[in-house]
């Protein structure tokens, strides 16, 4: 989908708590097999939420550090909420979330896209921003919290060490330095029927002969997702996969194993682009990994004006995402008051 009109990521959020586990305590407490812990790379711990902290609490500390002031939160007419764990209270936290948020006349939307969530509803908002003229901003929230006592955290098996995280990511027509320009989806459903019934983040972990293949089908079919995904966003943005202009790209925080599987040979040895892979500082933060890599892309600075990240998003299921951004100044306080937005 290319973006025609004036989308703008102007301010994003990352909530993590500051207990952490690390990869000794996990096998201590029985949440990773030791044979498995000698094999892991690229992860020492990941963010752990304390008894007294939940997913909304992080959401909503997140939307708050995104909507400065009353105005901002009023402005938002579309409030995405994303996330993986299920809870007997989620059927309503989309709309709650947002109410607490302070953006109470928005639509509020829930997404249940597993890791992919995140960026489906950045998707989401984009194209609704691109159709609908009269919405100024919208916001993009994801949440989760296994807690201190989960089993399944440590899923090297799948490809991902979960870090309890919210993230938020405030979409405006008007305000930030990066600018949207294009976002495209590709999925294959099939894979989901080798799926267990029972989410195996809430599972006990495998043992290391029981754990799936790590070059399964299923990576491979990711893999399509993540081809077609990748094609089809540098496609709409105007760019070949060897653009100068292509600075960055910034890859889903996953096991270093899933993401070689991922990204080997899809993009031409030619690219200058860097790769950056965060998992190392985070873990996999549930559907909140594009936020957060935002987030990562706006603290350091790391475009000049003009130049391009394109940034990749995988769930299970299986479907893939790519954002392409783009560094640009920001609007002169005379630009900003041409388009009837106040400056002070």
């Amino acid at each position: 989908m290319r973006i025609h009109d004036e989308v703008f990521v102007e301010a994003t959020s990352v909530v993590l708590p500051i207990r952490r586990q690390t990869v000794r305590q996990a096998v201590r407490l029985g949440g990773l097999p030791l044979e498995q812990a000698e094999e892991l790379s690229g992860v020492t711990e990941v963010s752990v939420a304390d008894h007294a902290q939940c997913r909304e609490s992080m959401a909503l500390a997140a939307a708050h550090d995104v909507l400065a002031s009353p105005r901002a939160a009023q402005d938002v007419g579309l409030v995405v909420c994303a996330w993986v764990l299920d809870a007997d209270t989620d059927w309503k936290l989309a709309p709650r979330l947002a109410r607490k948020a302070g953006a109470r006349r928005a639509v509020a939307i829930g997404v249940r896209q597993l890791s992919n969530g995140g960026a489906m509803g950045v998707q989401i908002a984009a194209a609704q921003m691109t159709a609908e003229a009269s919405l100024r901003a919208a916001l993009v929230l994801t949440g989760d919290a296994l807690g201190p006592d989960a089993p399944g955290r440590w899923a090297e098996g799948e490809g991902a060490f979960m870090g309890d995280a919210a993230t938020a990511l405030l979409l405006s027509r008007t305000r930030g330095r990066l600018a949207v320009r294009s976002i495209a989806s590709s999925g294959h459903c099939d894979h989901e029927a080798d799926f267990p019934t029972v989410n195996p983040l809430l599972a006990p972990p495998l043992s290391a002969s029981a754990a799936p293949a790590k070059a399964g089908s299923g990576s491979f079919l990711l893999r399509r997702c993540v081809r077609d995904a990748l094609q089809g966003a540098l496609a709409d943005a105007g760019l070949d996969t060897d653009d100068a202009r292509l600075r960055i790209v910034m890859l889903p925080r996953l096991a270093p194993w899933l993401l070689d599987v991922l990204m080997t040979g899809l993009l031409p040895e030619a690219l200058k682009a860097e790769q950056l892979r965060l998992t190392a500082r985070t873990g996999h933060l549930f559907a909140g990994d594009m936020t957060a890599n935002l987030d990562h892309l706006l603290r350091e600075d790391a475009l000049e004006a003009g130049q391009y990240a394109l940034l990749v998003s995988v769930g299970s299921g299986f479907t893939a995402t790519c954002l392409v951004v783009q560094a640009v100044s920001p609007l002169t306080d005379a630009e900003l008051h041409q388009k009837g937005v106040a400056t002070s």
